[in-house]
């Protein structure tokens, strides 16, 4: 399971904002469930991948009427890629599975609050008639100015400009292997 697998699709099907909020919600829930359940520190964004599959496995869960016998396959394949690879981070004593677990509950969350909630809804067509259509109703929606990508680069940048303006800068070395 990589970022490179998952991510694309998640991207696709969430949209960008969905993606950068589930991704970042997932990162976060990883590294605290990470520091309060293990004494070893975390490194890495694997929780956050983990988070990005759990909210994939949602998606599919939640609508799975939408997408029959190939929703089923890819649910599951998803859940056992998951299985495997915290089967294999049990066994292995270097790598930190409550990141893991805990990225895969946030994502998880994310998706079941945010993510795509695919409902029919019936229309009325040009011939007089009713058509139904497929809507996403989430709960919650992610605001427009995070959901363009233009407008969340731009974003990123006053934040950029605003911390450098106000001396807001780290005393830690940008490569601190080299000395």
């Amino acid at each position: 399971m990589s970022m490179k697998n998952i991510g694309p699709e998640v991207e696709r099907t969430f949209g960008n904002g969905r993606f950068f909020a589930t991704y970042f919600a997932a990162g976060a829930a990883g590294n605290i469930l990470s520091a309060v359940m293990s004494p070893n520190p975390s490194v890495g964004a694997s929780g956050a991948v983990f988070g990005l599959c759990g909210a994939y496995s949602v998606f599919l869960a939640k609508n799975g009427q939408f997408f029959g016998s190939s929703g089923k396959r890819g649910l599951n394949a998803v859940k056992s890629s998951m299985a495997s690879n915290l089967l294999f981070g049990f066994m292995s004593p270097g790598i930190d599975n409550w990141g893991h677990i805990g990225g895969a509950l946030g994502g998880a969350l994310v998706a079941h609050l945010m993510g795509p909630q695919l409902h029919l809804m019936r229309v009325p067509s040009i011939d007089g008639g009713h058509t139904e259509i497929i809507v996403d109703k989430p709960l919650l929606r992610v605001p427009q100015k995070v959901n363009s990508p233009d407008k969340t680069q731009l974003m990123f940048q006053r934040m950029k400009r605003k911390m450098q303006y106000d001396r807001y800068y780290s005393d830690l070395r940008a490569r601190p292997w080299e000395r």
